[in-house]
């Protein structure tokens, strides 16, 4: 080799072929060719740690693996995610796997320990080879009895909306007047979002989680019967895919029906719907700033006033 010439690269710890001049893989600290390392879909902090021979036993599961895709025929799919948390489901081969073009691994049923479907940390659904738990929500009972603060934050909004009016209407009159628009009203909801967990008695995998946004409220028409007809559709998806679950993994199990499990105990804080949301005092005081303006009339003023007195009533 000349002055100038190339230091060749260590072949290949696995197969002892040519390894990639141009950032190569390594793998406990030696080289590896791209076609032993493959396409590799364990976490970092595995590869951070697997040594040789691991890895060796790591590509035997995964040429495995690719068998159990090959075999893989879609029975049912179930949309948890906006991206690619797609539950698909093999039901004659009880496989299951979250991803929606299969390039995640393969989970057999039976590797399945068990798994819990949460709206935040109350629980939904729980299966296991027990069988299937099936827990009453309270989140319909908490979201009627925001029926009286609803019609508060729906005369709220509608206020917001003829206030903005009135400064806009101002603001174009005169030029010389600051715009500010008025806080946005934010209704609480009864919880954030569905979770599920699904642990697995798997070398590499023993633990999947996922979540889905709980609905929300429209700050500009809140409306019960909306947020509960969106939340029964997501209830049953959860449903199906608690189902799915119990069908690949524990086919023939019993299913029972318990109570709700009380949100305070389950440590979920405060899950009731707080008070109104715009300050009454703040807004009472920017109603009088807009009259001292001349921007409201002093009848306009006292309508707006007894409106809301009316209100936190």
């Amino acid at each position: 080799m000349g002055l100038f010439g190339k230091k060749e690269k260590a072949p290949c710890a696995i197969c002892g072929g040519k390894v990639s001049a141009l950032f190569p893989w390594k793998i406990d600290g030696q080289l590896v060719c791209n076609i032993c390392y493959g396409n590799v879909d364990l976490t970092q902090e595995v590869m951070d740690h697997i040594t040789i021979e691991e890895f060796k036993k790591y590509m035997i599961f995964r040429e495995e693996n690719a068998q159990l895709k090959q075999q893989f025929k879609i029975t049912r799919q179930i949309d948890f995610g906006w991206f690619d948390d797609k539950f698909l489901f093999d039901t004659d081969n009880r496989l299951l796997c979250m991803d929606k073009k299969l390039r995640k691994p393969v989970f057999e049923g039976r590797q399945i320990i068990s798994f819990e479907i949460r709206e935040d940390q109350i629980p939904l659904f729980k299966g296991s080879a027990e069988g299937l738990v099936c827990y009453t929500s309270t989140v319909p009972q908490r979201v009627m009895a925001m029926a009286p603060q609803m019609e508060q934050f729906r005369m709220q909004a509608q206020m917001r909306r003829e206030m903005e009016l009135i400064l806009e209407h101002s603001k174009n009159e005169n030029n010389d007047y600051r715009y500010h628009s008025l806080p946005d009203i934010n209704i609480p909801v009864p919880f954030q979002k569905f979770i599920i967990e699904i642990h697995f008695e798997h070398p590499y995998w023993p633990f999947f989680t996922a979540d889905k946004k709980a609905p929300e409220f429209d700050n500009e028409e809140p409306d019960i019967n909306n947020y509960l007809g969106r939340y029964n559709n997501d209830v049953q998806m959860m449903e199906e895919l608690a189902r799915a679950l119990m069908e690949v993994a524990f086919p023939g199990a019993p299913e029972k029906t318990v109570a709700a499990v009380d949100a305070t105990a389950a440590g979920s804080g405060n899950v009731s719907a707080p008070g109104v949301a715009v300050d009454m005092a703040e807004e009472l005081q920017r109603l009088k700033d807009l009259m001292d303006k001349g921007i409201l009339t002093e009848e306009e003023f006292t309508a707006k006033k007894r409106q809301m007195l009316g209100i936190s009533l």
